[in-house]
């Protein structure tokens, strides 16, 4: 069930990312304004995260779900009814409320599952996420070049994800952190009795995948943000190649995922960061020189592959860090996800205001470059060389077991 409210999660994703040209027309917004306003989707889902302890007090992750699921739903129909910006303000908040809610209940289960059953799963679980994410993508960009107005595709999809929320109330959810001691033993157990993002920073790997999530995120939410604006506006194509555009960078997201337990069981974790670092900058260049739409499209395919495994696998090594409280965890590692959101998008919009939408494209190659920077550290070799007499018998997550 999670699987699936994850998929719906990339439909929404998917829906929004097309709106946005759309949205920005219709209201009648620069670039600039836009870029400042999405500021409410992050910073609404990086609230909520740092809330998440006190969240879990009251709620499990069901009902973390369920509700994140009305607010993704509620965001597509505020992006239906409103023609004003203030509905968009509305939808900002909606949209960061329902992704962090839907991201830290998911992901628990997802560590959980991996941490009780000993399979890495968080690649997979991601392709899912990715694979929703196309088919709302191709589906909402071929709806309105087609000549169906946004605001109907998006009650569509609203319509599409319903379903998913009926069930969220009737199906069965697996047990997370259910054996966890009521009493905290001592020594190392204790210290993860009270755990908190302070506590997980003092961890080395954990840090170094902290920061390399938010360089990973700052990519992903450049191109969730912008590929259809920088589409339809720098190359003047219609917005159904802007939605293949983004629908392509998803779907070599969901290919990438899809083989990175691999990448990392056959060449090493260090090997397949330097890869995604080499392969995001180059994308970055190529989206900087702009030359034609195809070579555009190529470069959003080439940094969708390359960037695929940065996210999930740094989230596979926290959930090493205290395996029995997987939902602390969850939520501690979204933060920099919903930091970057914050930052990077926002910061694209200002410098595309005082370049061009290209030029900002830079961002990108920092973070590549950033990327492989961080790998080239202590914290990462020490991962490594921990996982290197595992590797031979199993792939994906054997690769993640040392930590400190």
């Amino acid at each position: 069930m999670s699987g699936t409210q994850f998929f719906m999660f990339g439909i929404a994703i998917g829906v929004m990312t097309v709106a946005w040209a759309e949205v920005i027309r219709s209201l009648d917004l620069s670039d600039g304004f836009f870029g400042t306003a999405h500021l409410l989707l992050p910073v609404v889902g990086l609230l909520t995260l740092l809330a998440a302890k006190r969240i879990y007090r009251y709620l499990d992750h069901r009902w973390i779900g369920i509700y994140g699921q009305l607010a993704l739903i509620g965001l597509l129909v505020m992006l239906a009814v409103s023609d004003h910006f203030v509905g968009l303000l509305i939808a900002f908040v909606l949209a960061g409320l329902g992704s962090a809610l839907v991201d830290t209940a998911t992901n628990s289960v997802f560590m959980e599952i991996q941490a009780r059953g000993g399979r890495e799963v968080m690649n997979m679980m991601y392709a899912i996420n990715s694979g929703g994410t196309v088919i709302s993508a191709l589906g909402a960009g071929a709806l309105i070049s087609l000549g169906m107005d946004y605001r109907w595709v998006a009650v569509l999809f609203a319509v599409i994800m319903a379903p998913v929320l009926v069930a969220s109330f009737v199906i069965r959810y697996p047990p997370v952190n259910r054996d966890e001691p009521e009493e905290a033993p001592s020594g190392a157990e204790a210290a993860e009795g009270d755990i908190g993002l302070i506590k997980l920073m003092r961890n080395p790997l954990f840090r170094v995948v902290f920061v390399m999530t938010v360089l990973g995120i700052a990519v992903e939410s450049i191109v969730q943000v912008w590929s259809v604006i920088y589409v339809d506006q720098l190359l003047d194509a219609p917005i159904v190649y802007g939605g293949a555009a983004f629908a392509l960078f998803s779907l070599t997201m969901m290919i990438g995922r899809m083989i990175n337990a691999w990448l990392v069981a056959t060449l090493g974790i260090r090997r397949s960061f330097l890869i995604s670092a080499a392969g995001t900058a180059l994308s970055g260049v190529l989206l900087m020189a702009a030359f034609d739409l195809w070579l555009s499209v190529f470069a959003f395919l080439l940094m969708g592959i390359a960037v695929a495994g940065v996210q999930p696998t740094c989230l596979s090594a926290a959930a090493r860090v205290a395996p029995s409280r997987v939902n602390i965890v969850a939520a501690a590692m979204m933060v920099p996800a919903y930091a970057a959101f914050i930052a990077t998008p926002t910061a694209y919009g200002w410098l595309s205001d005082a370049t061009s939408l290209n030029t900002a494209m830079v961002l990108v190659v920092i973070a590549g470059v950033g990327i492989g920077v961080l790998a080239l550290g202590r914290p990462i070799a020490e991962a490594d060389r921990a996982a290197a007499p595992a590797a031979s018998a199993e792939s994906g997550d054997s690769t993640l077991t040392a930590q400190t």
